[in-house]
């Protein structure tokens, strides 16, 4: 029998298997961040890369993109754990270490090729843009050039985190696809199912812009880590929404796999 499918079920569902494992998932975040934290603040001085930068000197630049490349690469290794995480309590009741560990590469391939393409596509969009924003900025206001700029600009903010979610929800759960395969149904199935991507996205920059904002303002180098904390517990939240969102997609095309075995995954 197919299950009607609606985000507030899947919202529902997702925030049941968050509350069900807070706190094996948020003692995770918290260490992972902490040790983050960690390997950054030993490796880079940011105070001495903003002077260089303001003094124009030409160290600055270089240092800021080496600084840049790791904590990207950091954040690639613990997306790729947390869907590691995910997975495992989605089969199992408790921290089993095999689980994670042996989903761990397989993750952290798919996010870096993930990365890799659009690494390839962001300059040619940015160039496009400025090219068409620069032609209207001859034909209107100059004040609505900027306004329309914004616009586009969050259009694409939310698109592209709800691609990058919805890949990772897509990985969770593992199979035999190839990473185009896997890649391309992620494409398709953000632009068809819109209307769940859309208000997750939006519930979940809001988070995220109110989080940088209280973190922005305060020194306390334990709020510190707990705000970086609480925006990876934010990330297995909207990674899990997409993974239920798949799942139960997925359980009402196919007749021939067992109900129970999807409603289990992630309850």
């Amino acid at each position: 029998m197919k299950t009607e499918v609606s985000f507030s079920i899947v919202f529902s569902q997702t925030a049941n298997f968050i509350r069900n494992r807070f706190w094996p998932i948020a003692l995770i975040s918290f260490l992972l961040n902490l040790v983050a934290s960690l390997l950054l603040k030993n490796t880079f001085d940011i105070a001495i890369i903003t002077q260089l930068l303001q003094a124009g000197n030409p160290s600055g630049f270089p240092l800021l993109l080496k600084m840049v490349i790791i904590k990207s690469v950091l954040f690639m290794i613990i997306d790729a754990i947390l869907i590691a995480v995910i997975y495992n309590y989605s089969v199992n009741d408790y921290l089993n270490t095999n689980t994670v560990f042996s989903r761990i590469l397989p993750n952290a391939l798919n996010i870096i090729g993930f990365q890799l393409i659009f690494l390839i596509i962001l300059p040619v969009i940015f160039l496009m843009g400025i090219l068409i924003f620069m032609v209207l900025g001859i034909i209107i206001p100059k004040e609505l050039t900027i306004l329309l700029f914004a616009i586009v600009a969050l259009v694409f903010a939310i698109f592209f985190n709800a691609l990058y979610y919805n890949f990772c929800g897509l990985i969770t759960q593992p199979t035999t696809k190839s990473f185009f395969e896997k890649f391309a149904e992620c494409n398709r199935s953000t632009l068809t199912h819109w209307r769940f991507a859309l208000p997750m996205m939006l519930i979940y920059l809001l988070i995220v812009v109110i989080i940088s904002l209280l973190n922005g303002a305060s020194n306390n180098i334990f709020l510190s880590v707990i705000y970086p904390t609480i925006i990876t517990i934010l990330n297995v939240f909207t990674i899990c929404f997409f993974y239920r969102l798949n799942m139960l997609l997925i359980s009402n095309k196919s007749t021939l796999e067992p109900p129970q075995q999807n409603n289990n995954l992630i309850i």
